[in-house]
């Protein structure tokens, strides 16, 4: 337990101190809040504003964008040909992906308020009577991303050729679920379409808690993604690829 523990502190080191989780997680979602919602201002009405909508829409969406994140970080060792040393050390492989998870989970959980009271401040958007729900249910899809990007970048041989392609299914589950737009139909079939986002579920649930005060598909949600999440942990640890975690090279750098 002790050599899990200071696995667990230099991980959260190394995370806190990672230019990418605070580039993607923070300064990215603030500067995405600021632009679309000063160019869209004019497009909302009714009690609710361009940058109180983009603010709900966008950390869920980062998140999900974290996951490529989340799958780097599980190579970090390979990278820094550091991966032996470990391996070699008294830490079982399921501590590894534990202390890496539990890293990841921690930081972007704190980058993901960090932008919320960013977004409050800057433009006082409405957090809503629920906001502990909301961020309970950020917290689970942190969770799900972080466990499904270190199940990619820990226990997949291919896991480049893999990573050049997320980003294409998590913007089109973002478009659907309107992150960029808010996006509505009384086609059913097209609707039926929009469900199959992760995003549309997660958005709709947070709009429904702060302007509904309807919290069950929020909670509904909230434990869908620490089921898929749960599962992410079990298949990481299981197809925990020893070849793959000491031998890797940052794509782009040549020496």
């Amino acid at each position: 337990m002790n050599l899990f523990y200071r696995l667990f502190v230099f991980d959260i080191k190394r995370r806190a101190k990672s230019g990418f989780t605070i580039g993607y997680n923070v300064i990215f979602p603030v500067v995405m809040i600021f632009l679309l919602g000063y160019l869209l201002s004019s497009n909302f009405s009714n009690g609710i504003s361009s940058y109180s909508y983009y603010t709900l829409v966008m950390i869920p969406f980062c998140c999900t964008m974290a996951v490529i994140t989340a799958a780097y970080a599980g190579k970090d060792e390979s990278y820094a040909k550091t991966a032996y040393r470990l391996l070699v050390a008294p830490v079982k492989e399921q501590h590894i992906f534990l202390a890496k998870l539990l890293s990841c989970l921690i930081i972007f959980s704190v980058c993901n308020i960090i932008v919320l009271i960013a977004a409050k401040l800057l433009w006082h958007i409405t957090m809503g009577k629920n906001i502990i729900g909301v961020i309970v249910l950020l917290i689970a899809e942190t969770f799900c991303t972080c466990a499904g990007g270190l199940f990619i970048g820990l226990g997949m041989k291919n896991f480049v050729i893999v990573k050049n392609f997320l980003n294409i299914p998590i913007l089109v589950c973002a478009v659907m679920g309107g992150s960029f737009y808010p996006m509505g139909t009384l086609n059913k079939s097209v609707q039926l379409i929009f469900n199959l986002s992760p995003l549309t579920w997660i958005n709709k649930s947070i709009f429904l808690s702060i302007y509904d005060h309807n919290d069950a598909t929020l909670w509904i949600t909230t434990f869908s993604l620490c089921i898929v999440g749960g599962l992410f942990t079990l298949a990481g640890i299981k197809s925990f690829n020893k070849e793959e975690f000491l031998n890797g090279d940052l794509p782009s750098y040549e020496k």
